[in-house]
């Protein structure tokens, strides 16, 4: 009753746009415990306009204040495999920064947890090689998925991705189960929607010998995967899943720039579609961006990168990936040894400590409001 009448006070001194303002700045644990104040505020925070708009917001705030890292445990922990939040903030001003457990998440009791996507503070996971969950790590809400109808035989799961179709309002998931045996014509292709709570059959839509990597990344409306028509080929394509029709597509012509490259990592930076090049033998890759979806030459090498760094102050053991690009230029890379930020000012590199941190398998998000009761 007390904070009730605290709530009207505030509202009948200030304008109600004003005090949607200030609660659009909030934290998501705050936003929370103040839906109990009153029923005002209940509505308001709960509304799909001040969701979207708390996380457009909570996006674009250059402390980082609501960014977290989701990965998993070290092997070497005492619950190897389970999920795990860290603070990118923290991350970025602390010497050392600490994870914490996803405690409510049912699938952490499992050895065999992989984090196929993130999306608007939403993370799907795979558990179990054929279990599938959506879960929000700030409000702990969790959602397993109905079961992915597939045969007895033998195989495995890829053309894996999560991603929002913004014409339907719906949160989609796509998945392909490979027999181990070929021909590869008896791919299972599904796309799972979360309105629906229910898998679609898509194989008419996704084309035979069709090697897509694991793992797809989310940009423009549309999934993305390297393919290689057969392992040991060298030519490659992109290969895209439109969520809203939930038809598969490849990229029509790759740009010039690519010419000469091998297999290529696809990454997500800045919301733009970014392919990683390495080098054979040789302590160098090159990273293009798409600044522009869909415009042939808006690729550009844009991206700082350290690899003349690492012979003066840090060995090099294999690729990095660019998991975020800071506000003042400055890169945060994760490799072997850890999370590493780079300056490209003056070339300097320096090592973030985590503790009990899978570096490889983390994934960036943003804390948001959004439910997974459709």
């Amino acid at each position: 009753m007390e904070n009730n009448d605290k709530a009207e006070q505030i509202q009948r001194h200030l304008p109600e746009d004003i005090v949607t303002e200030i609660l659009s700045r909030l934290p998501v644990q705050s936003l929370l415990r103040f839906k109990s104040v009153c029923k005002s505020w209940r509505f308001l925070i709960c509304s799909k306009n001040f969701i979207k708009s708390h996380l457009q917001i909570s996006e674009k705030n250059e402390t980082f204040a609501h960014h977290r890292f989701i990965s998993t445990s070290l092997s070497s922990s005492k619950c190897p495999g389970s999920l795990r939040v860290c603070s990118l903030r923290s991350m970025l001003t602390e010497s050392v920064t600490h994870s914490s457990p996803l405690d409510f998440f049912p699938g952490n009791s499992s050895t065999d947890l992989r984090i196929v996507g993130s999306c608007n503070g939403l993370t799907c996971v795979l558990v179990d090689s054929y279990r599938f969950f959506l879960l929000n790590p700030s409000t702990r809400e969790y959602r397993q998925l109905p079961d992915f109808e597939r045969s007895n035989e033998l195989g495995f799961m890829t053309g894996l991705g999560f991603g929002f179709d913004e014409s339907s309002g719906d949160y989609k998931v796509n998945a392909v189960f490979r027999r181990a045996l070929f021909p590869r014509t008896s791919d299972v292709a599904r796309v799972y929607s979360l309105k629906a709570d229910s898998w679609r059959g898509n194989n008419a839509r996704f084309k035979d010998g069709w090697n897509c990597c694991r793992l797809g990344k989310f940009v423009s409306g549309k999934l993305h995967w390297r393919s290689k028509r057969d392992y040991f080929e060298s030519k490659w394509e992109i290969v895209c899943l439109d969520l809203e029709s939930e038809r598969f597509g490849t990229l029509e012509k790759l740009p010039r720039c690519f010419e000469g490259y091998f297999c290529p990592i696809l990454l997500v930076v800045k919301g733009c579609l970014c392919a990683l090049f390495g080098y054979p033998k040789a302590i160098r890759f090159d990273i293009w961006i798409w600044s522009e979806y869909g415009v042939e030459d808006s690729w550009a090498k844009t991206i700082p990168n350290p690899c003349h760094s690492f012979t003066h102050s840090i060995p090099w053991h294999g690729y990095l990936t660019p998991p975020f690009v800071l506000s003042n230029g400055e890169v945060l890379y994760s490799c072997w040894l850890g999370f590493l930020i780079y300056n490209p000012k003056d070339g300097r590199l320096s090592q973030c400590r985590t503790v009990d941190f899978d570096r490889y398998e983390a994934k960036v998000y943003t804390e948001s409001l959004v439910s997974l009761v459709t």
